[in-house]
């Protein structure tokens, strides 16, 4: 999460205090500085928070779509996840990022990660980009997930994206060098 434009500014804020002492906990649970902490939250607040309602983004309980998602059966999720790819994906990227490409929608599916409280890795080798995400949401969310990514990296010719899921883990590879 570095500083992408390699400049900073200091600036001051008054905030009730009961507001800083939360802040001042979490700093210190996380073991940062407040400042640092500080940063996390505007950062999530410009890339997630501020448009992602606006471009459709619900935030439901991980009970109610485990739940949902028991009364679909393999193939209706795979149908879903491919109208969410092709039908929302690109409206809801251009929205948060001002721009639709390979590069655009990894970031997004990462801060979409980091936002969901999810455990993951990403690793980067030369173009290659893996991920392995720990969702402990279930199979059926698994399959949903794999197939809209893979619905989606179709969108920029990426045919086959191996993805490995289980109860409670995908894991995949995106090469980004040979995008059009």
């Amino acid at each position: 999460m570095g500083n992408l434009h390699g400049k900073t500014e200091t600036i001051a804020f008054r905030l009730d205090i009961s507001i800083i002492e939360r802040l001042r906990n979490e700093a210190k649970q996380k073991e940062i500085s407040l400042n640092a902490l500080a940063g996390q939250v505007f950062k999530q607040h410009v890339d997630w928070h501020s448009n992602a309602a606006k471009a459709g983004f619900l935030t439901v309980r991980r009970g109610l779509i485990v739940k949902l998602l028991e009364l679909a059966t393999d193939r209706e999720l795979v149908e879903i996840a491919e109208y969410i790819a092709k039908k929302e994906t690109k409206n809801f990227v251009l929205m948060l990022r001002n721009e639709y490409n390979i590069t655009s929608v990894l970031d997004v599916v990462e801060t979409w990660i980091r936002i969901a409280g999810y455990p993951y890795r990403h690793e980067v080798k030369y173009s290659k980009h893996s991920y392995t995400i720990q969702h402990d949401m279930g199979k059926k969310w698994s399959l949903y997930i794999s197939n809209q990514y893979q619905f989606m990296f179709e969108d920029f010719g990426l045919k086959k994206v191996d993805f490995e899921i289980t109860d409670s883990v995908i894991s995949f590879t995106v090469d980004t060098e040979h995008i059009v």
